[in-house]
């Protein structure tokens, strides 16, 4: 049977080359490196020791936090006094009552310089003398009542006024001094009433026709009362180129007047067409005016609805008023 167990074709020489001793310490050295191996150890992998001793080291725990302590609070120092400069008596009395009595002075001119703005609005136009029984009727003050910038044109308004006052008021000059020179001749004389009589007539009637209305218009942005300076105002100007014509017998010196009188009296037709020339300055600074404040009107967004509510609710508190009156005098 042993025959038959051995292997015929064996070589009896034959060695297994994975026998050798030098080959099997090496292979067996090898697998123990592998299984001793571990990727997440810090090292040497080969070291055995060391990946224990890192696999049983627990962490530390972290430190813990200390809160810092808040900053103790810092005391105010105290208020500022006088006595604290100058401790005791080393400042003279009279230094210090001085520095007191300025600063009071310095409140009272303030104080005198606000009540004007703000309590003062009694009547101050027209500009009448204190003998006189007739005391003024409006406040008039552009700089406290006009908006800043609506004042250049009521000041441009303001001044076309004095304007008309002062051609006024040389047309009367000259249509007297036409009467004197032609003795009354060239209906001089009718002239001249009528020049006197349009001096205290018309004067009042454009303040109060058409400069009182502009101002209150720009006052309180009224629609109603620009309506109503626009109507009277355009009147004023018709009124204006009629009297630079000059027709006889009309009361103004205008250039037909002045024509007929400069060839009888030379200073006089020269004043009288002095006086014509103001006419017609007047009429055209009126114009523009007139167009200066209607682009303000139409770009300021009035209209002709809002004048006629300002109307009719003007129109009810006059009546409301007028109906308290009634009751208050029956009671």
């Amino acid at each position: 049977m042993a025959a038959y167990e051995d292997n015929p074709f064996a070589d009896p020489t034959d060695v297994n080359p994975f026998e050798d001793p030098s080959v099997t310490e090496a292979t067996g050295g090898a697998a123990k490196g592998i299984e001793d191996f571990n990727p997440f150890a810090e090292g040497d992998p080969s070291d055995s020791a060391t990946t224990t001793s890192v696999r049983d080291t627990k962490p530390e725990p972290p430190p813990p936090v200390v809160k810092p302590t808040p900053p103790e609070p810092i005391p105010e120092p105290p208020p500022y006094s006088f006595d604290d400069q100058y401790p005791g008596d080393s400042v003279p009395i009279t230094q210090h009552d001085e520095l007191e009595k300025r600063t009071t002075k310095d409140a009272e001119s303030q104080q005198q310089l606000q009540q004007p703005i703000i309590a003062d609005r009694t009547n101050n136009f027209p500009p009448l003398p204190g003998f006189c029984p007739c005391k003024p009727c409006f406040y008039h003050n552009i700089s406290v009542d006009i908006p800043p910038n609506n004042k250049a044109k009521v000041k441009m308004m303001w001044l076309l006024f004095w304007m008309l006052v002062a051609v006024w008021s040389l047309n009367t000059i000259g249509a007297l001094a036409a009467l004197i020179a032609l003795n009354g001749d060239n209906d001089t004389g009718e002239s001249f009433g009528l020049s006197l009589l349009f001096l205290v007539l018309f004067v009042p009637c454009a303040f109060i026709c058409w400069y009182w209305p502009i101002y209150k218009a720009f006052r309180s942005d009224s629609s109603m009362w620009f309506m109503f300076f626009f109507f009277v105002f355009f009147l004023q100007i018709v009124s204006f180129i009629v009297n630079a014509i000059g027709i006889q017998g009309s009361g103004s010196m205008g250039f037909i007047f002045s024509l007929q009188v400069i060839g009888k009296n030379k200073p006089v037709g020269v004043m009288c067409i002095f006086v014509a020339a103001i006419w017609i300055v007047c009429t055209i600074l009126s114009i523009v005016f007139f167009i200066r404040i209607h682009r303000y009107y139409r770009s300021s967004g009035l209209t002709y609805e809002q004048a006629q509510k300002e109307f009719a609710n003007t129109r009810a508190a006059r009546q409301a008023g007028q109906a308290a009156g009634q009751v208050a005098g029956q009671a």
